[in-house]
């Protein structure tokens, strides 16, 4: 499925660490934001931001590249050629993919957006992912790709820099003699504002695995507060009302139900990310009693998903909604910390399911 330029392009990610007693639920990193960018109070959600046309997909990135010795079959292993990639994921130009050094600007979403997820973590919450030449020389024997980390030198000075100009990313870079380490990131989901809403983004949704959790230096004007938590915990936490998120993050944290074992999860992405990725662009139907938003693949989604650009009324309660659908893919809305998610049928992508808490952990 193909979005429109009214969609502007940003990446986030799901950062992933282990617990502290085997067996238990991963960590996840989540970001409460500042009062002055929340949307409503206690809005939390996964580092990321938007794309940086200047920074993120300057050419001098693969000049740096090159000159550091990455070579182009390491930047190809990051790219995904298949006709049916989400429009925010295809190439933004003509040519062909071995033509890595000899562009204009780089036009392989699949760098760009890892490049704009990198910065934004470190812009947000100071954590900057990288290898050295040492790291980057294991890169064909790290099975597990976990994502290394660099934190002594100036970080704050050098946050405070990349915040007020992105394009000062790659001077960092140059600094430390390091390059992103862009192969730490496992494409996870897209997901795209529904059409109804002025400000519409499409977002790409990366895993990243931590063996150890970093230091954190909060970006104040963009972040209040950090918090490494399970997906149960952090579930519990929107349904208490402590925090609150909007649906691509209950989405994504309700399919980590499912896999609560650090390294069979990140074998399990390194695996997955190979298979590409579905645009998730909610469509939203008007019942008499609430909302209910569809995905691909229920029999109420529409064919052209960002035309659908005022609710769709249905003449019938939620459940009389559910009951006319045989396939069904979607999200019903109950209030601000009652998100229920439904799919019946086999996911896309080789996905996990989404699964609900269970009805113990529910508020009272």
């Amino acid at each position: 499925m193909t979005t429109s330029a009214n969609w502007r392009a940003s990446a986030s990610i799901i950062l992933v660490s282990p617990a502290a007693t085997a067996g238990e639920d991963n960590n996840l990193l989540m970001l409460k934001r500042s009062d002055a960018t929340a949307l409503v109070l206690n809005q939390s959600v996964f580092p990321g931001g938007m794309l940086d046309v200047e920074g993120d997909e300057s050419v001098a990135w693969l000049e740096y590249f090159d000159h550091f010795g990455v070579s182009e079959e390491q930047l190809r292993r990051l790219v995904l050629i298949s006709e049916h990639r989400p429009g925010v994921l295809a190439p933004q130009g003509t040519g062909c993919y071995d033509r890595f050094f000899k562009r204009s600007k780089i036009w392989a979403r699949e760098i760009t957006l890892r490049l704009t997820a990198l910065r934004e973590c470190f812009e947000e919450v100071g954590i900057l992912l990288c290898r050295n030449h040492e790291q980057m020389t294991q890169l064909d024997s790290d099975g597990d790709l976990s994502a290394y980390f660099q934190q002594n030198f100036d970080l704050e000075a050098w946050q405070r820099r990349v915040h007020n100009k992105p394009s000062d990313f790659l001077e960092l870079c140059r600094k430390l003699q390091v390059v992103p380490d862009l192969w730490a990131l496992h494409e996870w989901s897209a997901w795209a504002t529904p059409a109804f809403f002025k400000k519409r983004h499409e977002t790409v949704f990366f895993m990243a695995f931590l063996n150890a959790q970093p230091r954190l230096q909060v970006e104040p004007t963009e972040v209040k507060e950090c918090l490494w938590r399970s997906p149960t915990e952090l579930l519990r936490l929107f349904q208490y009302g402590e925090l609150w998120f909007l649906p691509p993050q209950i989405y994504e944290l309700s399919r980590l139900l499912g896999i609560r074992d650090y390294h069979k999860l990140q074998a399990f992405a390194v695996q997955r990310s190979k298979l590409g990725t579905t645009m998730f662009l909610p469509v939203c139907y008007h019942c008499t009693d609430n909302m209910v938003y569809v995905l691909p693949g229920d029999d109420f989604y529409v064919a052209e998903p960002h035309m659908a650009t005022e609710f769709i009324s249905f003449p019938g309660t939620v459940a009389e909604f559910r009951s006319r659908s045989k396939c069904q893919h979607r999200y019903e809305i109950d209030d601000q910390s009652a998100i229920k998610v439904y799919l019946n049928f086999k996911t896309f992508n080789g996905h996990l399911a989404p699964q609900n808490l269970p009805i113990e952990l529910h508020k009272l």
